[in-house]
């Protein structure tokens, strides 16, 4: 989504806190999956399923995202939050999380300069570690729905595997199965997709991958711990660490 995009949805179709119950819980349950500090938002039409955002995300020279949202929301947002666009029509929260989440490992994958090469072999791991997690979640008694969570997943995955790749799906129904994940069809896809794709074995992959942290943590930190952890499951060599970014701790909305 373009930065003019994304003022519009702003502006012009409005964002607002979650007022309800089960959107004021989605923070708390999708912390549970992945430690990273967030901010959920409810969006307009524009949205059409969710979105992750750093904060720092420059909408324009000098403008981050961040300091919009400030301006037009009762909000405190500290540096170094990702940002959630949920649409507000979705009230299926297992679903959301499912495509949360996979956008979420887009954006870190971005971030954290993931060797382009292992890029595949990146998403796929952490969508089976994600599936694993809030398995375990439910059966912990947390209120979330594996089945919604897996096809919530694969809606996103789909957009970014399938969208404008060009490569012919084989199973016009595999983003649409709860166990998409474990299909033949799907490694099949994803090696004509990536001649680098190794298709891991999913027995192997442990919920534990994503487990960086107790507490969440910054984006920029949280990212960094998924890159090393990335960097030693694939075997990818170690990049140089970035210089340490300096600012505020936190910024205010002074309306």
């Amino acid at each position: 989504m373009r930065s003019g995009e994304i003022l519009g949805l702003i502006w012009r179709d409005g964002v607002a806190l979650p007022s309800d119950g089960g959107h004021r819980n989605f923070e708390a349950l999708f912390g549970q999956i992945l430690p990273v500090r967030t901010a959920a938002l409810l969006a307009g039409k524009g949205c059409p399923h969710p979105l992750a955002m750093s904060d720092e995300l420059e909408l324009a020279p000098a403008l981050p995202l961040g300091d919009v949202l400030v301006e037009e929301l009762p909000l405190d947002l500290p540096y170094g939050t990702m940002v959630l666009f949920l649409p507000e029509w979705e009230t299926d929260m297992s679903l959301l999380l499912g495509g949360a989440v996979g956008e979420t490992f887009q954006l870190m994958i971005n971030l954290a300069c993931v060797p382009m090469e292992r890029e595949t072999d990146a998403l796929y791991l952490l969508a089976h570690a994600a599936v694993r997690r809030v398995a375990v979640l439910a059966a912990q008694g947390y209120p979330v729905d594996p089945g919604a969570f897996n096809l919530g997943l694969a809606g996103c995955l789909q957009r970014h595997w399938a969208g404008s790749s060009g490569a012919q799906i084989m199973d016009p129904t595999l983003f649409a199965r709860e166990d998409f994940l474990w299909q033949p069809s799907l490694t099949h896809y994803l090696a004509r997709l990536d001649p680098g794709f190794t298709a891991p074995d999913p027995r192997i992959i442990s919920a534990d991958l994503l487990g960086v942290s107790d507490q969440p943590l910054q984006l920029p930190e949280w990212t960094s711990r998924m890159e090393a952890v990335m960097r030693a499951v694939l075997g990818a060599p170690e990049r140089e660490p970035a210089p340490v970014h300096s600012g505020l701790a936190a910024r205010f909305n002074l309306q």
